[in-house]
């Protein structure tokens, strides 16, 4: 995927989507595609310090996010 690149609306970072083909398969949101991506210019690191990944659905991204 090529550099692909939205702004966060409420906190004005940028985030890189890492795909946005993925199928939510849980009992409620069955079918529903989502958005996995994750901060662009700052790692944000878990406990073991490997880069952690966000997901949301495809309609909440796109209310949260402005692509630049």
């Amino acid at each position: 995927m090529e550099n692909n690149l939205w702004k966060n609306n409420k906190n004005g970072k940028l985030y890189q989507v890492i795909n946005h083909h993925i199928l939510n398969c849980t009992n409620e949101q069955d079918g529903q595609n989502m958005y996995l991506y994750k901060v662009f210019s700052d790692k944000i690191l878990d406990k073991n310090g490997e880069e952690m990944l966000f997901v949301r659905s495809e309609e909440e991204f796109k209310l949260k996010f402005t692509k630049i």
